[in-house]
């Protein structure tokens, strides 16, 4: 799958789309301006020529007007300034314009309507003419200019926005993309060292040298990162204290206790009471086991092997060990494990753990005689480890609710047991990147440990 594209990128590519359309919107404001400005200009020029045209006219000399109109005629062949007085008298034109009526002020005439095509033979572009006429006491002059050179300068004026466009938008592209590209990494690294220091690794830090704001949170994290390695070790330490504090004590009472409980001087109440003392002391010490490993479990620092293990091998062995204890308690325990080995990477020991930890469950929880099965195989090319039984199985409700600490159903109240079970495993299962997925087995529940795909994807036969 392609992957999408990240904050930093959508960033610079936004930054470039709006870079480009305000390059694009003042280049239209130049056109539009710079267009009104040379059109003011021909107007104005227009106007000039014929204002120069009117004063040698209010001088009453016709023989010097005509001479003047036939010099700017003869000096403009290529069409692009044309020239016209019309006698008041004769009405007779003189010059390069021909049109209907005179006029003044200014007019636009466009060729081939106001404008004979004749007229503009010297010009291949000319389309329309900015015209000024005026009104003197010989008749009419009238000095028209060529718009092409307007629409020319615009033309000109458009082509250099637009690669000046095209190459400044694919130089910002270019260096947004290569800052976000840079900024990608960075964040990649970050997430990587994140990644890792939630797996376990307590010592990983980020180490940005740059000089920005990415590189100060880095140093921000690596301070956070410094002091909860400093915090992990504590707790660590105090772990261990606290294991070496409470274990020694209970070994020793139990030792004291022992030996009472067989002793045949003791009177029997006595050692049944003492009995249920040093199954106490057991129950005690399990539990403060639990506790201490799924802290360790849980805060990542129990580190974890990662061999390749055969989950059918696995389940075979699990099988082996508990179903005495299953029959003991009038229940059966079947297997069925498929005909080839399913590997995953991993800690055997803890996955044994909890894969005993879920049969123990099912078994302790049911009341007999109840059906429990252990599976192992793929499901979508997931490799499994599953347990189900045909008891009375957890409802939807509380699924959730039975993988936190201490927690136990009001039907498992009678029911030895520290209510880590399960908060065991979704620990051990998440250490290992999987899930502890409960289900409805229609009746009764089934648990199963679901680990990451594996590829190729193989075929698995069950054995009968």
């Amino acid at each position: 799958m392609r992957r999408p594209l990240s904050w930093s990128m959508r960033f610079a590519l936004a930054l470039s789309a709006v870079f480009a359309i305000g390059t694009l919107s003042a280049g239209g404001l130049s056109y539009l301006f710079l267009s009104r400005e040379m059109t003011a200009r021909l107007s104005a020029d227009v106007r000039s020529s014929a204002e120069s045209l009117a004063q040698i006219a209010a001088t009453g000399d016709r023989t010097d007007l005509r001479e003047q109109i036939l010099a700017q005629v003869r000096s403009s062949r290529d069409g692009a300034s044309l020239y016209a007085f019309v006698d008041a008298g004769s009405g007779q034109v003189l010059g390069s314009l021909h049109f209907g009526e005179p006029f003044e002020g200014p007019r636009r005439l466009l060729v081939g309507q106001d404008i004979p095509e004749s007229d503009v033979t010297g010009t291949e572009n000319a389309e329309a003419y900015l015209a000024y006429g005026i009104r003197t006491d010989l008749g009419w002059v009238i000095a028209a200019r060529d718009e092409a050179w307007v629409a020319e300068s615009g033309e000109i004026l458009i082509q250099t926005i637009a690669w000046s466009l095209v190459l400044a938008t694919l130089l910002s592209i270019g260096l947004a993309v290569v800052i976000a590209r840079k900024n990608e990494r960075r964040i990649d690294g970050m997430d990587r060292v994140l990644d890792e220091v939630g797996e376990g690794r307590l010592d990983r830090r980020i180490g940005d040298t740059g000089n920005d704001d990415l590189a100060a949170l880095a140093v921000r994290v690596d301070r956070m990162l410094d002091r909860l390695e400093a915090g992990v070790a504590s707790i660590r330490q105090v772990s261990t204290d606290v294991a070496h504090d409470l274990r020694a004590p209970l070994a020793r009472l139990r030792m004291r206790l022992e030996p009472q409980a067989l002793s045949s001087d003791v009177p029997t109440e006595a050692r049944h009471e003492i009995g249920s003392a040093l199954m106490d002391i057991d129950a005690i010490s399990a539990t403060f086991d639990a506790i201490l490993r799924l802290a360790r479990l849980q805060s990542g620092t129990e580190e974890r092997r990662n061999d390749s293990i055969d989950l059918t091998s696995l389940a075979a062995s699990v099988h082996e060990i508990l179903q005495a204890t299953a029959e003991e308690k009038g229940h059966t325990l079947d297997l069925d494990l498929p005909m080839m080995p399913i590997k995953v990477e991993g800690d055997e020991e803890m996955l044994s753990q909890a894969l005993t930890n879920l049969v123990a469950n099912a078994i302790g929880h049911c009341p007999p005689p109840t059906h429990v099965r252990i599976r192992a195989g793929l499901r979508d090319a997931r490799p499994f480890l599953e347990v189900s039984d045909n008891g009375p199985g957890i409802p939807e409700a509380d699924r959730a609710r039975v993988l936190e600490r201490f927690v136990r159903l009001d039907a498992s109240r009678s029911i030895p047991g520290t209510g880590l079970g399960l908060s065991l495993v979704a620990a051990i299962a998440a250490l290992h990147r999987a899930e502890l997925v409960l289900e409805d087995n229609g009746p009764g529940l089934r648990a199963s440990l679901v680990f990451q795909p594996l590829a190729p994807v193989a075929t698995v036969l069950t054995k009968e």
